[in-house]
């Protein structure tokens, strides 16, 4: 549904689209931040509106503590509207946001990121020598990739091979891309595709990931590789607490790294990663029976036609 026309003369073809869909499911990663004028109409574009709406899966982002009341009004506008049938956020704190700061009049749930959810291609490592996967993210200053390199060169001496791969695809993957030349590591293999498959199987061929970026964190760790976040923000240090490794969440600018790695590899905690996985595909389903159970109560005509729900995968079946 992303890329609707937003001109006023193309309203009505923007309504047609819309008309033609049963029900809309709306999610995303820091959807919502409170301080943040700009607000992308992909995501509250009042269009959907027409439709019944399930808002699945939302984060706020919450690593600053300023709010801005017109883009709470907006929010507020858009997710206390009649058309809203549902609202579940990635993590407890962005639920608990939602239910303070925008009180919408359906119930407001959590469950673990949905990326958990996702079924993901086989990988191991190959034979030879370990890998660490490094990932970066967009920096102001490449101050903020040092200890990645002095990491780097300690367990290069140690008889590791150095992995950068590139954890965005389009525009984002782009700059992301420009952007790790400021990582200097000689000899670094560097891993860029727009295959998000490609992108996956990289970082479970490693022994260890070192990553500045969420979703390749919670990648790694389903592929049960230890894990270190080099980029405590909210949404991160929450992932890292729920699988039991608070501590495995540093600062880029210190040396606590360091002292992990001196202290030796991390293990997995995969049985806790396994858990999330669980409750998120547990979740999908959930949210399918709920759309399913919808359509049914507000399109009695299609009722007469059908004799029950349709199939919904088991858990297992999302991963």
């Amino acid at each position: 549904m992303a890329g609707l026309p937003r001109q006023p003369y193309l309203s009505a073809l923007r309504n047609e689209y819309v008309d033609m869909m049963d029900a809309i499911v709306m999610g995303g990663g820091d959807l919502l931040c409170p301080y943040r004028e700009a607000i992308d109409r992909d995501f509250i574009n009042p269009a959907y509106l027409r439709r019944p709406v399930y808002v699945a899966g939302i984060g706020v982002e919450r690593n600053r503590p300023d709010i801005s009341d017109s883009v709470v009004q907006r929010w507020s506008d858009f997710l206390r509207h009649e058309s809203i049938h549902f609202i579940s956020n990635r993590d407890r704190g962005s639920a608990d946001w939602l239910r303070e700061h925008i009180r919408p009049h359906v119930p407001v749930s959590d469950h673990p990121d949905l990326v958990l959810a996702l079924p993901l291609p086989k990988a191991k490592p190959p034979e030879g020598k370990p890998i660490v996967g490094l990932v970066t993210r967009h920096i102001k200053h490449s101050k903020e990739y040092r200890i990645l390199e002095k990491a780097s060169a300690y367990l290069a001496d140690k008889g590791w091979r150095v992995r950068h791969v590139i954890g965005g695809v389009g525009p984002h993957g782009a700059k992301d891309f420009e952007n790790a030349k400021l990582l200097e590591f000689p000899g670094k293999e560097v891993v860029y595709t727009e295959d998000l498959d490609g992108i996956s199987r990289a970082l479970g061929e490693c022994s260890l990931v070192l990553s500045m970026k969420l979703h390749t964190t919670i990648v790694a760790a389903m592929y049960g590789v230890p894990t270190i976040s080099v980029n405590p923000v909210v949404k991160a240090r929450a992932f890292m607490a729920a699988i039991g490794r608070r501590d495995l969440a540093v600062p880029s600018m210190s040396d606590a790294l360091m002292d992990i790695l001196h202290a030796g590899i991390p293990a997995s905690p995969l049985d806790e990663v396994n858990k999330l996985k669980h409750e998120a595909a547990v979740f999908m389903g959930d949210l399918s029976r709920r759309i399913w159970s919808d359509f049914i109560r507000y399109n009695p005509t299609v009722a007469r036609h059908v004799s029950a729900e349709p199939a919904i995968p088991s858990p297992l079946a999302f991963y």
